[in-house]
């Protein structure tokens, strides 16, 4: 056998939060036809593994993982099925996500346009179902190609198949560790785009008196929009919106309207959002923020001064450092809103 992994790889630098260990073995896969050979090589060593793509929204723990580590670097972009209305486009899992974005919007092509300016690679998409600004990947993913590691085979699943949810899929939960996922293929609209149904980025087209802004126009939008509502990484590590908007019933979200008179629902501010079947859905942001925690600061970490749903690293910390954040954010929020904010990024602990 040709597999020969590297050993006692550092991976805190593999990720924008620069929280980690070591890994005992890692690889770089830049082909699916990779992956058999590499779970050979597993299956005969007996040995655990994690799959890493562009680590903007992974933290590994503190210790040493006693497995494989794969990073996923597949590129690729290929257009085809194009018609008067639509084309299909196949991506590789490594490659960068808002490059993909700006070039779909400069092909003329719709559907993830207010997606742009999210950090991390293709793959890792699907995992969390990424959405932004009244877009979701669910509405133009048409299939999902993937390794099974529990057949060894190369196949592909549907849109269907894949259990789509809010920042969430069967990638991250019901069959969590079955799938690598080596590339992505979209169906994307010829059409003129609409404006996104989010109040920031209406706001944006008004002052900017743009009545139908093109495509090009809706992705500068969201960047400068995103540009002042996240810190960029290289200057301060983080995972970007670290907690979920958590998902409340009617009983929850009108003690909360109760406790803040001043709150309008959804159009009018984007804070309280009903949904359909009666529950609502409320900006973690603005929970964290009117918890009063904005800017507080341990050791090592911290939440950012601005912005309340980034928290940040600050120089040199632990997963352990972390957590310790973390806990405090959601036992502020249970005790005041009886909420359980739910973290975004995958958070990995190992000895």
């Amino acid at each position: 056998m040709s597999f020969q992994p590297q050993q006692n790889v550092d991976l805190a630098e593999l990720t924008t939060f620069k929280i980690g260990g070591q890994a005992a073995f890692f690889t770089e896969v830049t082909s699916a036809s990779q992956l058999p050979e590499i779970f050979t090589w597993l299956n005969q060593k007996e040995l655990p593994h994690l799959v890493l793509s562009g680590g903007s929204n992974t933290i590994f723990g503190d210790g040493i993982f006693r497995g494989l580590v794969i990073k996923v670097s597949i590129m690729g972009f290929t257009t085809y099925n194009e018609s008067e209305k639509s084309v299909d486009i196949k991506v590789g899992a490594g490659e960068d996500w808002d490059a993909v974005v700006r070039r779909t919007v400069e092909l003329g092509f719709a559907g993830m346009e207010a997606l742009s300016g999210i950090p991390g690679l293709t793959g890792a998409t699907p995992v969390q179902n990424i959405g932004a600004y009244g877009q979701e990947l669910k509405d133009t993913v048409k299939s999902v190609e993937v390794f099974d590691t529990k057949s060894g085979e190369l196949t592909s699943l549907t849109r269907a198949d894949c259990g789509f949810g809010y920042r969430d899929s069967i990638f991250k939960s019901d069959l969590k560790g079955r799938y690598i996922i080596t590339g992505v293929v979209f169906e994307l609209s010829k059409k003129a785009p609409g404006v996104p149904n989010y109040k920031d980025v209406v706001s944006y087209f008004a002052s900017h008196n743009i009545a139908s802004p093109n495509l090009a126009q809706i992705r500068q939008a969201v960047l400068e929009i995103r540009s002042g509502k996240f810190v960029d990484p290289s200057v301060m590590p983080n995972a970007g919106s670290f907690f979920k908007n958590p998902i409340v019933t009617e009983l929850v979200a009108k003690k909360i309207m109760q406790q803040n008179p001043d709150v309008k629902l959804y159009p009018e501010d984007t804070k309280i959002i009903p949904l359909e079947g009666g529950n609502y859905k409320i900006a973690a942001g603005w929970l964290i923020q009117n918890l009063g925690l904005k800017g507080l600061e341990l050791e090592k970490v911290r939440i950012d001064p601005n912005h309340a749903l980034v928290l940040e690293n600050k120089g040199g910390a632990s997963q352990k450092d972390l957590k310790h954040l973390v806990k405090r954010v959601q036992d502020a929020a249970i005790e005041k809103y009886d909420i359980e904010l739910e973290p975004e990024p995958v958070i990995v602990e190992f000895n």
